[in-house]
C-alpha cells in the first residue's frame, strides 16, 4: 500500500490503531478533530505514541495533525475511528473534503454508514464515495496517560460490510493487508446488528446505576455488574434483535447460550489474549457514571434504529425498548432521538425496499 492510511479520530482506539500499523509497515496519518484537541496535545507536539500491555512498544508516527483537508487529501482509505456520538462532528468536517474514489471505513459504526451515506446524498451528490462499517474495534484499549494506550486483548474476528454490500468483496480486498481478520457478512444492518457493545453496555450498566454511582470509580461491569440476572437480560436484548435480522432475512453474529453464562457476557468472545482473556476483561474498570458512553452512546445509537425496524415488521422488542425507557428516564436524556430510520434514510420504506436498498443503494 503506497499512499497513507487516515485515522480520524485519536482516542483509545485511534491512538492504539496508529501504533498498530504503523508497527506492521504502514504509513499512518492521525488526524484529530480540534473540539477534542487537549488530550490530543502531547501526541501533536512530539508524533510519538506509546503502547503497554499486549504491545510494548513506542513508534513515531508519519504524520499527526488536527487539519481534516491535510488529512484526507492524498489517501485511498481513511479509517473513522471514533464514538458513534461523534459522527456528526466528525462528518460536518470530513465531507467537504472527501474526494471520488475513497473508501470510508466507520469502525464500530453502529450503522453510521447509512447515516454518512444520507448525508452524502444530501450535502454532496455527485461525489463517489466508497462507505464501509465494522462491528467492533481491532481491540480493547484504554488511554492512560499523554500519548500512551494500554492494549489489553486483540480481536479475531471482526464483521464487515459496505454501503451498499454489493461492494463488500471489492473493497474489503483494499484493507484486508491492514486487518485480515475483517470476514465479511450480508450488509451493513447485519453489521451493526453485530457489535455486542449494544446488547451487553445498556443492560448490564442500567441494573447497576445504584453501585456506579456510589462507588464512584470503583466499579467494574464485567467481574461484578453481570450476574445471573443481569446477564438474563442481556440474553433478551441478543434475542430480539436476533428476531428482527430473521424478520429481515439478514443474517448477524450468533452467540450459543452458554456465552452468555459468565461475567464477560459475549464482549470477549471474538477477542484473544495470551493468557486469561477474561481475568483481563473483567479488571477493565468502569462506567464511573451514568453518563457513560456504554449508555449515551450505545443506547441511543444501538438499540434504537432496532426497535424501530422491529416495529417495521412487526416483532415485539419489549426489553429493548424498556431499556431505553429506562436510559432515557436515569439520564434525563430523549434516547429515542438517538440513531432512528430518519437518520439511516430508511423512513418511509418497506421490509423489501430496505433490503433492496442496503445491496444495491441508491
Amino acid at each position: 500500500m503506497e499512499k497513507p492510511i487516515s485515522i480520524l479520530g485519536a482516542g483509545n482506539g485511534g491512538h492504539q490503531m496508529a501504533v498498530d500499523l504503523t508497527l506492521r509497515g504502514f504509513d499512518v496519518i492521525l488526524c484529530e478533530h480540534p473540539s477534542y484537541k487537549e488530550h490530543f496535545k502531547n501526541t501533536l507536539e512530539t508524533g510519538v505514541i506509546e503502547s503497554t500491555g499486549l504491545v510494548e512498544d513506542k513508534v513515531k508516527i508519519h504524520k499527526v495533525t488536527l487539519d481534516f483537508k491535510e488529512a484526507m487529501e492524498d489517501v485511498d482509505i481513511i479509517y473513522l475511528v471514533i464514538p458513534a456520538i461523534a459522527h456528526k462532528t466528525f462528518f460536518d468536517s470530513m465531507i467537504p473534503h472527501l474526494r471520488d474514489g475513497q473508501l470510508v471505513v466507520i469502525w464500530a459504526g453502529d450503522a453510521g454508514a447509512l447515516r454518512l451515506a444520507k448525508r452524502l446524498r444530501e450535502e454532496a451528490p455527485k461525489k463517489k464515495i466508497h462507505i464501509a462499517e465494522t462491528n467492533t474495534l481491532p481491540y480493547g484499549t484504554r488511554i492512560i496517560g499523554p500519548s500512551k494506550v494500554e492494549l489489553f486483548v486483540k480481536a479475531k474476528q471482526m464483521l464487515f460490510s459496505t454501503f451498499p454490500s454489493s461492494e463488500t468483496e471489492e473493497m474489503l480486498g483494499l484493507v484486508k493487508d491492514t486487518f485480515p481478520v475483517l470476514k465479511p457478512i450480508d450488509n451493513i444492518l447485519s453489521v451493526s446488528f453485530s457489535n455486542p457493545n449494544p446488547t451487553v453496555h445498556p443492560p448490564g450498566t442500567l441494573l447497576n446505576v445504584g453501585r456506579i454511582q456510589w462507588s464512584k470509580g470503583e466499579f467494574y461491569l464485567y467481574r461484578e455488574g453481570i450476574t445471573e440476572a443481569p446477564a438474563r437480560i442481556i440474553r433478551k436484548v441478543y434475542d430480539e434483535t436476533l428476531a428482527v435480522a430473521n424478520a429481515f432475512g439478514f443474517k448477524m453474529r450468533e452467540f450459543e447460550d452458554e456465552k452468555f453464562r459468565n461475567p464477560c457476557s459475549i464482549m470477549n468472545d471474538d477477542f484473544w489474549a495470551p493468557f486469561d482473556k477474561n481475568g483481563i476483561v473483567a479488571h477493565m474498570r468502569g462506567p464511573s457514571s451514568i453518563y457513560n458512553r456504554y449508555i449515551t452512546e450505545d443506547l441511543p445509537y444501538g438499540l434504537v434504529h432496532r426497535s424501530q425496524l422491529g416495529d417495521l415488521v412487526n416483532v415485539p422488542t419489549p426489553i429493548i425498548d424498556s431499556i431505553v425507557h429506562l436510559g432515557a428516564a436515569i439520564c434525563e436524556m430523549d434516547f429515542w432521538k438517538g440513531r432512528t430510520l430518519d437518520d439511516l434514510g430508511l423512513v418511509g420504506m418497506t421490509k423489501e425496499r430496505i433490503m433492496e436498498y442496503v445491496q444495491k443503494g441508491f
